[in-house]
């Protein structure tokens, strides 16, 4: 069911005639197939649509901006020039830490800004935001913006919703799965989006590179708190001995968590500049929003995500105080 806000943000976007769709840096597939999802259905509308896409593009989710590969702007700066709309919709995230670096010219633009995200807060200026915090994953919004503009689902839709519906609840793992999830997904399928075409590209689809990563991550995981926080890192030197890319990193968090006394999962890689940039789990008792707040991060109660400054041991140290502090009980040794 559509709200106020939503409503208005199709009305918005029945009435340009050009858009241009943003979301995140380093996209997950939840981030890439609201925007592609997004793009198809406006351009079945007739908008002219541009994909802003924040380098870098994971590979494994290009075929999914192969769906509109006329429409792909690979924003800088100095391309922010070619970006002319009516409307800016961002997907998947009202953070303007998530934004860099177009987060200047999408303030600059706030006056013709439409949001949808899923997570708790965000900082980003916009003229209508539309917040649901209940959907598992953004497309379950965009599926719903699509039905309140009166767009028939074709096979890429489905497939680009669908790819961010698996890839936000883990394959239907995380709690954060409902009813309505499944009512979605099940759409998705009948208007033929192929669980097992996805679970091929997704997750069978990468470079060696990434099990150099994990083998250097497994390696350098510490424990803390009566094994109930688990720490995973990698230094730019690990990345540069895997030839990997940064977002080849995706998906190592949950290693640990495979293990029964963690409670929670920190994962920490160094950037090129020296930054950590953070990403954090939990199971059922750790609100990691609230921990990445205290850095200026955010995304939901069982996963989050903030930037620190360097170097390792220092940004280690200070979320392993921040996690301790969320435990139920945890009085230090």
């Amino acid at each position: 069911m559509a709200d106020n806000q939503l409503t208005a943000i199709a009305k918005t976007l029945e009435n340009s005639k050009s858009v241009a769709i943003f979301t995140h840096a380093r996209p997950d597939p939840d981030a890439m197939g609201s925007q592609v999802a997004a793009g198809l259905m406006l351009s079945a509308m007739g908008k002219k649509v541009s994909l802003v896409c924040l380098p870098p593009i994971p590979e494994p989710l290009q075929f999914l901006l192969n769906m509109l590969p006329d429409s792909i702007i690979h924003y800088t700066p100095e391309k922010a020039g070619d970006i002319s709309c009516d409307v800016i919709l961002v997907v998947d995230t009202s953070a303007r830490q998530q934004l860099e670096p177009a987060t200047a010219f999408l303030e600059s633009h706030a006056s013709e800004v439409l949001i949808l995200d899923h997570h708790i807060s965000g900082d980003l200026s916009h003229a209508l935001i539309h917040r649901d915090t209940s959907a598992a994953a953004c497309v379950e919004i965009v599926t719903t913006l699509g039905e309140v503009l009166g767009v028939a689902l074709t096979k890429p839709m489905a497939t680009a919703l669908l790819a961010g519906l698996v890839g936000d609840t883990g394959w239907f793992r995380f709690d954060s799965v409902s009813p309505r999830t499944h009512e979605v997904a099940a759409k998705l399928l009948a208007a033929g989006a192929s669980p097992s075409e996805l679970w091929g590209r997704l997750m069978q689809s990468e470079r060696k590179s990434k099990l150099v990563l994990l083998s250097h991550a497994v390696g350098r995981i510490n424990f803390y708190a009566h094994d109930r926080i688990a720490v995973m890192e990698l230094s730019r030197e690990d990345v540069a001995d895997a030839k990997a890319e940064p977002w080849e990193t995706e998906g190592l968090i949950d290693i640990p968590m495979m293990v029964g006394s963690v409670v929670s999962s920190i994962f920490l890689s160094e950037t090129p500049e020296g930054k950590i940039r953070a990403s954090l789990r939990s199971k059922h008792t750790v609100d990691v929003n609230a921990v990445c707040q205290e850095f200026g991060g955010g995304g939901h109660a069982r996963a989050a995500g903030c930037r620190l400054a360097g170097p390792l041991d220092t940004a280690r140290e200070a979320l392993v105080k921040a996690v301790e502090r969320k435990l139920p009980g945890f009085a230090g040794t």
